[in-house]
């Protein structure tokens, strides 16, 4: 009996020894990528493939320190330091709020990409934009801003039109593609409060991925609306295919998909980071409390978020609930939309609304001016 103890005792000691040196690896890797935030993808964008892979070494950490947990074994400290360097990370991708904040003075913000209200029917419903209609109506909020906007000026979509009806609203659109001068594509903020001022922070002609601003008069003050829909992946339609059944693809098709891919995120993390930097510096110069709302097209733990949401707070963070899943589409469980706002405005509420009517879910923030 005692034998069979001791060589229970060797074995788990033994396998301690393995388990101990694979948590030092995991605690080194979520620290990497951790730091990799930091450094813009336009200097060294192999950084942001590591920094991105932040929630898997994260839970990878968990299940060690579980394993510790359930022997109280003193290595437990190898991953409770390593996630204690990282906070509050963890929080930028899961949130459990359940304080209810006092409601004042309440302005009412959404953000939504809305995938050109369907225009050519990927949803396969002629009825998404009417749907989508009724779901802005319905959320009544004070300030809209959309990404991948689309309008006309005849026929059909003459979205601009029918949204400021609809709405009861004044709006700052800006395109970036015009075609046969009556199709527009681009960015638009629609508002309740009065536009006093219309702006573009970062402008790149022939391209829907720029920012722009939108000064409005919410009774004596001024407040700035940013827009933004940084640079998208364009991953060719092999390559999404590719992310969503991997399983399918022979192995030289997945080595030609995988380049692709790479070289891609490649191109666009290096413009994000740039827009990012650019986009932060404007909203530095900001005269007035400022509110952004976008498509960042990245990650929270990414270059792109750490930048924009310096000295800004998060919505989602303050007042979000379970994972912030903001992304519908082809590899779906990311949070890339978002709403952050100057310390000068009270976030009360932040909600998605789970309306599957582009590949974004709308998001709501409520904030009372301080």
């Amino acid at each position: 009996m005692n034998t069979n103890k001791h060589h229970a005792f060797s074995a788990t000691r033994a396998l301690n020894r393995v388990m101990s040196f694979f948590n030092i690896l995991a605690a080194m890797a979520i620290l990497i990528s951790h730091f990799s935030s930091f450094v813009s993808p336009a200097k060294f964008w192999l950084l942001e493939l590591i920094a991105i892979s932040y929630p898997f070494w994260f839970i990878i950490n968990l299940a060690f320190l579980a394993y510790w947990l359930l022997q109280l074994h003193r290595f437990i400290f190898i991953s409770v330091v390593a996630i204690a360097i990282t906070y509050p990370k963890p929080g930028l991708f899961f949130q459990m709020n359940f304080e209810s904040k006092a409601k004042e003075q309440q302005l009412k913000v959404m953000n939504y990409n809305v995938r050109l209200f369907d225009l050519y029917n990927w949803t396969g419903n002629l009825k998404t934009r009417a749907k989508i209609f009724e779901m802005l109506k319905e959320a009544s909020p004070n300030i809209i801003c959309f990404q991948e906007y689309y309008t006309r000026d005849k026929g059909n979509f003459q979205n601009t039109k029918d949204l400021e009806k609809l709405l009861n609203s004044e709006s700052h659109v800006k395109y970036g593609i015009t075609l046969r001068k009556i199709d527009h594509w681009g960015l638009a903020t629609f508002s309740t409060y009065p536009i006093v001022n219309r702006g573009t922070a970062i402008f790149e002609q022939g391209n829907t991925n720029f920012a722009i601003y939108t000064d409005l008069k919410v009774n004596d003050d001024t407040i700035r609306v940013y827009n933004a829909h940084l640079q998208s992946n364009h991953f060719k339609e092999e390559d999404t295919k590719f992310l969503e059944e991997p399983d399918s693809t022979n192995s030289d098709e997945a080595v030609k998909r995988s380049e692709s891919i790479l070289k891609r995120l490649k191109k666009a993390s290096s413009k994000r980071a740039v827009q990012a930097d650019e986009l932060k510096a404007h909203i530095v110069s900001s005269p007035y409390p400022v509110i952004l709302c976008g498509d960042f097209n990245d990650p929270p733990y990414a270059y792109t978020y750490g930048v924009l949401s310096k000295e800004l707070c998060d919505a989602f963070v303050e007042n979000g609930k379970g994972f912030g899943v903001t992304y519908s589409g082809a590899v779906p469980f990311f949070r890339i939309d978002y709403i952050l706002h100057d310390k000068r405005l009270q976030c009360n509420s932040y909600k998605k609304i789970n309306s599957k009517l582009s590949d974004h879910y709308p998001i709501v923030a409520e904030f009372s001016l301080k």
